[in-house]
């Protein structure tokens, strides 16, 4: 069961050294489409030549990133005199192989030239000069990009804290951007890390020359990543990832009257139409927009009423009491059967609607131990869903994962090969009240810099750690586990969760994500039963059901693609439109306060705070909300005109 960290199993040797990552939502996998690139000139003589913001002497603490995903890396820049830009120089360690594709992109997301990477050396500041040099006027803001097609970039987190600049050109705060769609803008930004991008330029100007045209934005793209990676630190296994300052939108309006918004999608599962293709789940209805999957973590089968009249809909595994499986589904209650359960007791019951394969596999837990390490756990795994498979009944198949998530000694190079194995996913790490969790998070290779672990923003940082696992990414479904008390914790410090901590991180899940929510009810406080959601209190109760309810109002929004969009610094949104109107989660990064949202180009009107009884003017294309703690949560509708 999922309940504690597990600190005996086979484990590799970690990282060098903790690096700070995390993909909020990343864009497609897509292949570059083919720009004109242009002529290239390489060679020292053009560095000599022209300016630059870094010297050759400036070279990144963090020469290789781990991640291994082709992702576009820059540098947001603005000049304070015309100059003209005549090439660009990025820093690259040993590892960083492939073909380096430049690209210098205007706010408008704009190719102005490109230029492909020559005669590199293996290792340092590799230049390029463009074919037609660019005329930038002051002002200006661009962004200066090359592809690492396999990732191994040099990055520093928190090397754009503080800005940078030679006199003439400057390096914002947060300049360092990023995305997951080669050849794509870059436009995230993870802990305000550096990527070592840098551009050539004199201060004599020349014509402007005509645009390169770049590749269209799919509409729906191919997917992209926490941490940052899989995020680069970053992103780390990408990019290091955290709201960026001042985006660089699109300058095309939402379409009018459409209820769409003429934005880049983020990478995602598909919505409940997923479940259409397993009979069982489709016949239960699991493929209707306005339904998303509350469970509970082995259910007791009497308490599936008491359960159900709190919004759970979903028994994640039913404990095996001799009760039959319709005493739980009569309820409105759909399971996913353990091994257990026999196939004659699961019968033709359309709402047991798939297969709950393993939990913790990844950690060896259970029946899962094995003395060859991750990949014979692996290989317990597969033939576990090769059973389950080979029942062919329209079921889909879930497994639970624990410390893998974490990318630093539990299956470190098998996470991708279990969640192929299944259709659907949970994580469960129980970050407000294991110390030991607390321990282990700030460990991974992949955790933000200074992020806070017992916080809600733990909770969205395993869905964005899980999906950078599914090939594409974000293609499957995963679900995020919360405690509902103190989850079978035996350590020192250990405590019970709070309501408010409760919803905090269900709705954080959710804006990074989530597919569906888990609780995990079992307890051992002392306080109160074993079934927290059945035996602890009235209090509890209500607000596990008031959180349900709001989720379950508010489905087919959650269940819709978000749009990429970054609202403003120290932020964790998802954009979303539904019903002609613009839907915006928001929780910060964990700290408090007042909080600036800057809109898309064309969003206007007042903001209503979705179940607060409250409005909100726009300014400018701008609104100010507050978050009074870190587990604060708002939800923004404004219609589209």
């Amino acid at each position: 069961m999922p309940h504690s960290p597990d600190h005996s199993l086979h484990r590799k040797n970690p990282p060098r050294r903790p690096l700070a990552k995390w993909a909020m939502s990343a864009v497609s996998a897509s292949a570059v489409v083919a720009l004109s690139l242009v002529t290239f000139i390489q060679g020292p003589q053009a560095a000599n030549a022209d300016e630059s913001v870094f010297d050759g002497s400036r070279t990144p603490e963090m020469v290789t990133d781990p991640d291994t995903q082709a992702v576009e890396l820059g540098v947001r820049f603005t000049t304070d005199a015309d100059i003209t830009v005549t090439g660009m120089k990025f820093f690259k360690g040993p590892d960083n192989t492939g073909e380096h594709v430049g690209t210098l992109w205007n706010s408008s997301r704009t190719a102005l030239s490109t230029v492909t990477f020559s005669n590199e050396t293996r290792s340092g500041w590799q230049t390029a000069t463009f074919a037609e040099p660019v005329a930038v006027a002051a002002g200006e803001t661009l962004v200066a990009s090359y592809l690492a097609p396999n990732g191994r970039y040099s990055a520093d987190s928190s090397g754009f804290d503080r800005s940078v600049s030679d006199g003439t050109v400057t390096f914002p705060e947060g300049a360092g951007v990023y995305t997951y769609r080669p050849g794509g803008f870059p436009s995230k930004n993870f802990e305000n890390s550096n990527y070592y991008v840098d551009i050539l330029y004199t201060a004599a100007a020349v014509p402007p020359a005509e645009p390169t045209q770049p590749p269209a934005e799919p509409t729906t793209p191919p997917v992209e990543p926490t941490t940052p990676p899989v995020d680069p630190t970053t992103p780390p296994v990408p990019p290091v990832v955290p709201p960026v300052d001042t985006p660089l939108p699109p300058v095309v309006p939402p379409a009018g009257g459409d209820g769409t918004l003429d934005l880049p999608r983020d990478p995602w599962w598909g919505g409940p139409a997923y479940y259409a293709k397993f009979s069982k789940a489709n016949a239960a209805g699991w493929d209707e927009p306005g339904f998303f999957p509350i469970s509970v973590f082995f259910g007791k089968p009497e308490h599936a009423a008491t359960l159900a009249g709190l919004g759970v809909n979903t028994y994640m595994g039913a404990e095996h009491d001799g009760s039959t499986l319709k005493s739980i589904t009569d309820q409105g209650v759909s399971v996913l059967a353990q091994s257990e359960w026999t196939r004659s007791e699961v019968g033709d019951n359309a709402s047991v609607v798939g297969w709950h394969v393993s939990d913790e596999c990844d950690m060896g837990a259970g029946d899962c131990y094995s003395p060859q390490g991750e990949t014979g756990q692996l290989a317990i795994q597969k033939s576990w869903t090769d059973e389950f498979r080979s029942y062919n009944d329209g079921r889909f198949l879930q497994a639970n994962f624990g410390n893998g998530v974490l990318g630093s000694y539990w299956s470190t190079t098998t996470m991708d090969d279990h969640l192929r194995l299944v259709d659907v996913s949970s994580v469960d790490k129980y970050a407000y009240t294991s110390p030991a969790v607390q321990s282990l998070l700030p460990g991974s290779p992949f955790w933000p810099k200074g992020k806070n672990p017992a916080s809600a923003g733990a909770y969205g940082w395993q869905q964005d750690r899980m999906e950078t696992f599914m090939t594409p990414v974000a293609s499957k479904p995963n679900w995020v586990f919360v405690e509902t008390a103190k989850p079978y914790l035996t350590e020192a410090g250990a405590k019970t969760i709070t309501g408010d901590q409760i919803e905090g991180a269900v709705w954080n899940g959710i804006i990074h994500g989530a597919a569906g929510i888990a609780y995990f009810q079992h307890n051992n406080n002392n306080t109160c039963g074993n079934y927290s959601l059945v035996d602890c209190g009235a209090a509890l109760q209500a607000k596990v059901k008031a959180v349900d309810a709001q989720v379950k109002s508010l489905a087919p929004v959650i269940n819709s693609q978000p749009y990429t969009w970054i609202f403003g610094p120290k932020l964790e949104t998802s954009l979303k439109v539904k019903d002609g109107s613009a839907y915006i989660f928001a929780m910060t990064d964990g700290s408090t306060g007042a909080r600036t949202f800057t809109l898309p180009p064309g969003v206007t009107g007042n903001v209503e705070v979705v179940g607060e009884g409250r409005t909100i003017a726009v300014a400018n294309g701008t609104f100010t909300d507050s978050f009074a703690s870190e587990f604060t949560h708002h939800i923004y509708r404004i219609a589209l005109g």
